[in-house]
């Protein structure tokens, strides 16, 4: 038996075997088989032994009597035509009273000749090459008579079952052996991607390559179905791995800085602070890095929750106008440098989304607007209708962006100008805005010229 069709395994201290299930499958339907046959075989033998008429030597004399009890002379001869030849298995043969053969109706291999007459006895005799009883009577008809001798097989029924059994013994092994490789057949087939399955499933947990998929393209619908469910776990284990290892990445780089101010002030502190206004000026910049640490950790956990939506964020259908307006309303810029803000919004519009989050693009999206904007330019606001979608833009007449940066400005921690990075920007910001879009169905675009500015377009 070939090594993955027979394992140990070790439960509770004590070796078990397990056998495949291919294997199980095929000895099933063989029993199944076998004991079918049993029952065929049996049913048949019972009805053909309750459909035998009793003793063949009875049944042999009952029907030379009855045959001859019909006997009738004719012009004072025997009326042979009326003389019945063979009933219920046995032959009939007459006689004339010298023994002349009158009448008969035999296979040839039954050959009566040379076999003395013994009235009204019965006899065994061994007739071309078989066993039979033989049973003669003479009947007399005042003044003349003639001799009928009765044969019929010492198997009687039993013939019948011979045969049945002879048939049957010569089937069933072939019945078996067909059977056998039929469902060896089938299961093999069935179950051979399951060998694929657990193979990649074992290089893909060691850690090798997440990346890889079983991606089965033929087989049964329960084994396309559960490669399916293979790849979606290790796409979402891929995802999770990866996110894990950004999260520790963008952490790690961005809270370096932070970190540094602060063993800085704090060496400082304690080497060249002698008054209590040094104390707390080294103790306000260990505060605004910690706040500033704790915001980007908290930036870092609100996206990696989005993009996984571990957070389970609930979209529902509402009203979407009037949250826009009311969001640009309550919108204040940490510097509003002159810049005008208006809303070209079309009313009664509705959309499925969430509000905690839609909120969050429209604050990301204003803050980028403002910060990038010119002295005393202008920001547009314009909701609008497509289709059944609805078209969210923010435009800006700022410094824009260079058309090699425009796909680097969804990208983590990207900015076009880092000089615009003081004042609080983690540089997440349109990284979430795009996580949020594609989190409602829907996707993030630009469109930027540099010196005259950038419109940005959420689609949900």
């Amino acid at each position: 038996m070939k090594r993955r069709e027979k394992h140990l395994l070790q439960l509770s201290g004590s070796p078990v075997i397990t056998v495949s299930a291919k294997l199980r499958l095929a000895i099933w339907l063989t029993l199944m088989v076998l004991l079918l046959a049993a029952l065929v075989f049996g049913g048949v033998l019972f009805l053909n032994r309750s459909a035998m008429v009793g003793d063949p030597v009875q049944d042999l004399v009952g029907t030379v009597e009855k045959a001859v009890s019909s006997a009738e002379l004719e012009d004072g001869a025997v009326d042979w035509e009326e003389l019945s030849t063979y009933s219920h298995g046995a032959y009939c043969v007459y006689y004339d009273a010298e023994g002349k053969l009158m009448q008969a109706a035999l296979p040839e291999e039954l050959d009566l000749s040379g076999l003395e007459f013994r009235d009204n006895t019965i006899r065994t005799e061994r007739i071309g090459g078989a066993e039979y009883y033989v049973y003669d009577n003479f009947v007399d008809l005042g003044g003349t008579g003639f001799w009928a001798r009765g044969l019929i097989s010492t198997m009687g029924g039993n013939g019948i079952t011979h045969a049945i059994t002879v048939i049957t013994l010569s089937l069933v092994p072939i019945l078996l052996i067909l059977t056998l490789a039929g469902s060896w057949a089938i299961s093999w087939d069935t179950f051979r991607p399951m060998e694929k399955i657990l193979s990649m499933a074992d290089s893909i947990s060691s850690g090798d390559d997440l990346s890889a998929r079983i991606d089965l393209k033929r087989g049964s619908l329960e084994m396309l179905r559960l490669s399916q469910a293979f790849d979606r776990m290790f796409e979402r284990l891929e995802r999770s791995f990866n996110a894990e290892r950004q999260f520790a990445s963008d952490a790690s780089h961005e809270l370096r800085t932070p970190i540094t101010v602060i063993l800085a002030a704090c060496d400082r502190a304690r080497r060249k602070a002698r008054t209590p206004e040094q104390y707390s000026d080294a103790l306000s910049t260990v505060e605004e890095q910690a706040r500033s640490m704790s915001s980007l950790v908290q930036e870092l956990l609100s996206l990696t929750r989005i993009e996984h939506n571990t957070g389970r964020y609930l979209l529902r259908d509402a009203e979407l106008s009037g949250f826009v307006a009311s969001c640009c309303e309550e919108f204040t810029p940490a510097d509003a440098k002159g810049i005008t803000l208006q809303t070209e919004i079309t009313p009664g519009l509705r959309a499925k989304y969430n509000p905690a989050l839609y909120s969050r693009i429209m604050q990301n999206l204003l803050q980028n607007a403002y910060r990038y904007g010119r002295e005393n330019g202008q920001i547009r606001v314009r909701l609008y209708p497509d289709g059944a979608k609805t078209v969210l833009e923010v435009e800006d007449d700022g410094v824009g962006i260079a058309p090699e940066d425009l796909d680097k400005v969804w990208q983590r921690f990207w900015q076009a100008d880092p000089s615009h990075s003081e004042g609080g920007s983690s540089g997440l910001g349109l990284a979430m805005v795009q996580e949020i879009a594609e989190l409602h169905g829907g996707k993030a675009t630009v469109r930027s010229e540099p010196g005259k500015g950038s419109v940005f377009t959420v689609t949900i």
